[in-house]
């Protein structure tokens, strides 16, 4: 879910805090409860604080909090350190980057990561942390007015932080926050088909399409099915699913374009340069002369020259930007006779998505109306399979513990949603497509970013995922770069209503109620 940072970021000196493995020893998940603590690693910015200024915390999410540097020395963190003489801070999630309470990972001790205890951090950090150079300034919540700042995942924890610790978080910004666990999310195609440019897309569905024909509608047809990836470059047959699988891998850039190249990605657009040139691009592979007999088979016209450019293009594109396209590469890895598991980001969120978040996206559960982009094959059996192999997980998420706050009608007073129209996870958000309007007031701000086309580099229109948290380098800056008109707007609005929140803190200094 996490976009790629810039390269060469400012960098922080990294501190450690101490915190509980287990803050709910009534809960009877986490048994054997543990008394024990762990080091979570933090980061923050003074550059801009006065005594008596806010705390602005950035929360990590779901990746090393290092990959946060861009959004504490650039962008809409900054502006509000800036115009409120505030302190920036990153804090890193449990279980991701160093901030892990164990040596080593095991299937048993991993049990601690979930997302009430890594709330529960983040209270208690707020509660009790002391800075380093910051010692004779009280900086801890409530004494001090906390603000949290996350996207994505992110963006649902520190919403959820500002209804379950109201006394300790005075406000909170969630962008793209996914307030809303969804075990079949099948949807996350869906902006992607809306918003993508036509052409490309109409390329992508009837691929996906002609694909389908051969190997759902010709079950018993090994030598077809053997033909058909031999022509996509996969010289040794492999399961008919993963094969799919990879066909779809491009469509995974579509969430990392950002207005800003050093922080997005050009992929998208190259992908599907790519498939839509009217000639092909690439050279014949070996087994190119059988594309028009496939296409036949599928009930396509043969002699269709785009068609066939087409595909000859999605092939070569895909056999040298897909990593491991000739292998293929399976979810986390783990040893369970031995119950261990990787310390990695795809260990941490994969039990994190088997556990209580879902987010599996099938191509079989797209309704009959809609041409989809993946292929049908890809069932929610298939995607979820990673569960059981991975951590010898049975059962499906618990999506209830993170539903219960409020999910798709997530609200709370000073909690601001802001999206993206074209964000392949807006449907998991308060923005989903199909619910009735709400109102933007000061107190709940609820803004939807649909930039222009002709505002972002790529083209394509809309604003995809948490494009309000990053901004400019002075190294951009100099070079003449600008942000969208958009999202300048939305970055000026946001310092303002933050503003508000804090006047409102500011009229009951002492204040302890919500």
């Amino acid at each position: 879910m996490a976009t790629p940072p810039p390269t060469d970021p400012v960098t922080y000196e990294a501190h450690n805090f101490s915190a509980p493995i287990d803050h709910f020893h009534n809960d009877t998940r986490y048994e054997p409860h543990s008394n024990g603590s762990f080091n979570l690693r933090y980061w923050f910015d003074s550059t801009y604080y006065l005594p008596g200024g806010p705390v602005f915390v950035i929360a990590a999410g779901e990746t090393d909090g290092e990959d946060r540097f861009p959004f504490l020395s650039q962008g809409i963190v900054t502006q509000l350190a800036k115009a409120y003489h505030g302190l920036g801070v990153i804090l890193e999630h449990r279980y991701y980057g160093e901030s892990y309470p164990f040596e080593e990972l095991t299937l048993d001790n991993i049990r601690f990561l979930s997302t009430e205890q890594a709330l529960a951090d983040y209270a208690y950090f707020a509660s009790n942390v002391v800075f380093p150079g910051l010692e004779d300034h009280d900086l801890t919540a409530p004494a001090t007015p906390w603000i949290a700042y996350g996207g994505s995942y992110a963006g649902a924890m520190v919403a959820f932080l500002r209804k379950v610790y109201p006394k300790t978080f005075w406000g909170a910004v969630s962008s793209s926050g996914v307030t809303a666990a969804i075990i079949d999310y099948w949807e996350y195609f869906e902006p992607i088909r809306n918003f993508g440019p036509e052409q490309c897309i109409d390329a992508i569905q009837t691929q996906t399409d002609l694909v389908d024909r051969i190997l759902i509608d010709h079950p018993d047809n090994a030598t077809l099915h053997t033909q058909l990836q031999a022509v996509f470059g996969i010289t040794q047959p492999i399961n008919n699913t993963d094969f799919v699988q990879l066909l779809s891998n491009p469509l995974g850039s579509f969430q990392s374009r950002n207005w800003d190249p050093a922080v997005g990605s050009y992929e998208f657009r190259h992908y599907c340069d790519n498939i839509t040139a009217p000639e092909p691009l690439y050279a014949p592979n070996n087994y190119t002369a059988l594309l028009p007999g496939l296409i036949e088979s599928a009930g396509y016209d043969k002699t269709n020259t785009t068609l066939l450019a087409q595909l000859r293009n999605e092939i070569g594109y895909l056999n040298l930007t897909v990593e491991s396209y000739n292998a293929t590469s399976g979810p986390p890895g783990s040893d369970l006779a031995h119950g261990t598991l990787p310390k990695d980001i795809g260990t941490s969120w994969g039990y994190q998505v088997c556990t209580e978040w879902g987010y599996f996206m099938p191509g079989s559960t797209v309704p009959d109306s809609i041409r989809p982009l993946l292929s049908r094959l890809i069932t929610l059996e298939y995607t979820s399979a990673f569960c059981s192999e991975t951590f010898n997980i049975e059962t499906p998420p618990e999506v209830e513990r993170i539903n219960k706050h409020g999910g798709l009608d997530f609200s709370y007073p000073r909690v601001a949603i802001i999206g993206g129209a074209a964000d392949p996870w807006r449907d998991a958000t308060p923005h989903a497509e199909g619910l009735p309007g709400r109102e933007s007031t000061a107190s709940e701000p609820f803004i939807l970013l649909d930039i222009p086309a002709e505002q972002v580099w790529d083209e394509i229109r809309g604003g995809v995922h948490h494009w309000d948290q990053n901004g400019l380098s002075a190294e951009e800056i100099a070079e003449g770069q600008e942000p969208p008109r958009a999202v300048v707007e939305l970055q000026e609005e946001i310092v303002r209503f933050v503003g508000g929140w804090l006047g409102e803190r500011a009229e009951r200094p002492t204040a302890r109620d919500l």
